[in-house]
């Protein structure tokens, strides 16, 4: 007996996932480890930025996010989400 799925088990499974849509959280997406990567940097970069603002940025943070997170818990947020992305690239899922 074959271990490769049938057409219809491949059918099931497809139909299953892309047919939920984005809108669904449990959704899974593909996206490249590199561009993955990219996004991380990205995020760590701006988390930074965040945290040791000029004061313009702080200024401007402050008036465009008005009534959002604060600029100090943005920039822990996009520090974990960081993380959380190098975590995955590297296999630690950040648990000690």
């Amino acid at each position: 007996m074959s271990s490769e799925p049938t057409a219809s088990t491949r059918e099931r499974f497809i139909t299953g996932l892309t047919l939920r849509g984005a809108d669904d959280p449990d959704q899974l997406i593909g996206v490249a480890a590199g561009e993955l990567l990219e996004w991380g940097w990205l995020l760590g970069a701006l988390a930074d930025w965040l945290a040791h603002p000029g004061a313009g940025t702080a200024t401007d943070y402050d008036k465009h996010f008005a009534g959002h997170p604060t600029r100090e818990a943005t920039a822990w947020m996009l520090e974990h989400i960081a993380e959380r992305i190098g975590g995955l690239l590297d296999g630690d899922r950040g648990q000690s």
